[in-house]
């Protein structure tokens, strides 16, 4: 039930050393830093640093050449020790990428010489067998040649057309697409009949580039060799880059992991400030258990000057952590649903934990439905889910009071009750509601003096509401009230009750004029006499509506017994399996739906009826530097 002691950390050290001080003393020490140029009071002005997007283009190039070559590596790695400058950092990752660019590029170049001379020897591969120059051909004045293919159930047909006309029809080759492949000569005066009979028998002509019109056989040769000198190259080059790759491999995870680190101390630099004679400025809070670590480290460094202030020394609020143990811990999540404490403010978990356990407990009594609340809980919270904790605690109030009362899914025959029967015993139960309420409010009164005397506020801890005052006249008012039901008469007399009554409510009125007369505090805003009575007023309303609304407590318990009632009325009626359905189905209703209606009604208890007496629940969640970056 407290909160961590917080101290102001202020560092100044040589701007030329800043990313290896970040590195080994920042990233890991707890502080939540604040904004350096606001907080320090210097001669000279103060300037943030600028974010440096360097670290974050280099971790991007070099995840795609990891990426790329599929080197395994961890995205969430970074360095423990800051081993290199960044400078050489890239210089490194830059020149490893230069040898694989320059290797990439080459194979791409030999990747496209291979499909051209492929796709030459393609053309060729048809004439190979012809041991001629084609440019002879193509300087022939008189005559004309046409190279291309043909079916080959037409190249009969195409030689007995030509028959009787100046042509010859070489046949050079058959594939493997039912084509045959030709060369056709013919003179100059009856290319244009060849033409016309060739297009007939569905010929389709190749055009050979004039840089292929020498001796076919030879280029062809020639091309085969060209190929197969690319490929030995190309099937080097890929082993060079795999050479490389493993090679430069684990060099290439450290600096990415580097280059994280550099990220991380750039994120930090966000934080901080420097001025015009090359030094940078830090200031947060650390939480004192933090500082012991890193003082004996700090007192190590020549050039690193350090100020250590506690928090009611500077104007400043120092952030909230809650240090809570394993059992009470849980219980965290239902302060932040409203607010975390503020540094001076008495942390409310452990209150939490004990209030919120005995109220669910009363207003869910069960052995049986506790189980099932408590088995949901350890599988919630298997799950990583937050409340997990909780649920399994309401569902051992639960079981606890359901021993108490003797209820076992609603059956209150299986088990005797140990301590009382609701339903048999309904008016006790609302009286233990009621005295419940009164512990309880009573228990907030105190905690807010207690928070009266942490923050000095006289006012608060003698005349407000929840304070002194405000505790002497409920307690007068109860004990009267008690001592007469009980005994048919008055504690004491009418002036003497006067007296505890009345005067702390004088002084609940008058406060502000109180304060500043007996402790010289300043008064706030004046009010008038009717503001002060109707205040009055408000505050026995509202001491008399928060005392009664702790009878819903005993009505729900009283309500879980008759709604499992109503379902095995309803069981009854029915015969064989349907009175199992009935049963199971009422208590799963049972435990989702009231179970959730009593959890809405402990929290409306500790927020509205508790909280507003000594909880404000302003303060700020302390986040390390660790956590933000």
């Amino acid at each position: 039930m407290s909160v961590e002691k917080m101290k102001l950390l202020s560092i100044t050290g040589k701007e030329e050393n800043i990313d290896k001080f970040i590195a080994d003393y920042l990233l890991e020490s707890g502080i939540q830093t604040e904004n350096a140029v606001k907080i320090f009071e210097k001669g000279w002005k103060l300037t943030n640093f600028e974010y440096d997007s360097t670290a974050k283009e280099l971790l991007k190039a070099c995840k795609i050449i990891l990426d790329k070559y599929k080197i395994k590596y961890n995205e969430e790695a970074e360095s423990d020790i800051l081993e290199k400058p960044l400078q050489e950092v890239k210089n490194n990752l830059i020149n490893i990428k230069q040898n694989l660019e320059e290797i990439e590029e080459h194979l791409k170049n030999q990747r496209h010489s291979l499909e051209e001379y492929e796709n030459k020897l393609e053309l060729l591969k048809h004439t190979r067998s012809l041991d001629i120059e084609l440019d002879e051909l193509y300087n022939l004045e008189y005559i004309k040649f046409r190279y291309g293919k043909l079916p080959k159930e037409n190249l009969g047909k195409l030689e007995n057309s030509l028959k009787n006309l100046n042509a010859i029809l070489l046949k050079l080759e058959e594939d493997d697409l039912k084509n045959v492949w030709i060369m056709c000569l013919a003179t100059k005066e009856q290319s244009a009949k060849v033409d016309s009979y060739l297009n007939v028998y569905r010929f389709e002509r190749i055009w050979i580039p004039k840089e292929m019109t020498s001796n076919p056989k030879a280029l062809f040769n020639e091309y085969e060799k060209k190929i197969q000198e690319i490929k030995f190259d190309i099937e080097n080059k890929e082993d060079e880059i795999t050479r490389i790759r493993d090679r430069d491999a684990e060099e290439l995870v450290n600096l990415y992991s580097e280059i994280n680190l550099y990220i991380k101390i750039n994120n930090v630099k966000k934080f901080m400030a420097y001025d015009q004679n090359g030094l940078f400025y830090i200031i947060g809070w650390i939480p004192a258990k933090e500082l012991t670590k890193i003082l004996p480290k700090l007192s190590r460094e020549k050039d690193i000057k350090y100020d250590i202030k506690n928090h009611d020394e500077v104007a400043g609020t120092p952030p909230t952590k809650l240090k809570n143990n394993i059992i009470v811990r849980p219980f965290e999540t239902i302060v932040k649903m409203y607010g975390l404490p503020n540094y001076t403010e008495i942390d409310p978990t452990s209150f939490v934990a004990i209030t919120a356990f005995l109220l669910f407990g009363f207003m869910f009594g069960d052995l049986g439905q506790g189980l099932i609340i408590f088995i949901i809980g350890i599988i919630m919270s298997k799950k990583k889910v937050s409340l997990g904790s909780v649920f399994q605690a309401g569902g051992i109030a639960s079981m606890i009071f359901g021993v108490l009362y003797g209820s076992v899914f609603g059956h209150e025959d299986i088990i005797p009750a140990v301590f009382i029967s609701p339903m048999e015993n309904i008016q006790t139960m609302l009286v233990y509601g009621i005295g419940i309420g009164i512990i309880l409010i009573i228990m907030s009164m105190l905690l807010n003096i207690r928070n009266g005397i942490r923050n000095k506020d006289k006012k608060k801890i003698f005349f407000e509401t929840n304070g002194i005052a405000g505790l002497i006249f409920y307690s007068t008012v109860l004990i009267a009230g008690i001592y007469f039901l009980v005994k048919g008469k008055m504690i004491a007399s009418i002036g003497i009750l006067s007296i505890f009554i009345l005067i702390p409510l004088v002084a609940i009125m008058f406060k502000d004029l109180l304060s500043k007369a007996i402790f010289k505090e300043k008064e706030k805003e004046k009010s008038s006499l009717i503001e002060k009575v109707f205040e009055v007023v408000e505050i026995l309303l509202s001491f008399v509506s928060n005392t009664i609304s702790f009878v819903r407590i005993a009505a729900f318990a009283i309500n879980h017994v008759g709604l499992c009632m109503a379902i095995y009325i309803l069981s009854d009626m029915m015969t064989g399996t349907g009175s199992i359905v009935v049963s199971i189905i009422g208590n799963v209703i049972v435990i989702v739906l009231e179970g959730l209606i009593v959890g809405i009604q402990v929290l409306r208890l500790e927020y509205y009826e508790l909280f507003s007496r000594f909880y404000t629940g302003d303060g700020r969640e302390y986040k390390p530097l660790k956590e933000k970056i």
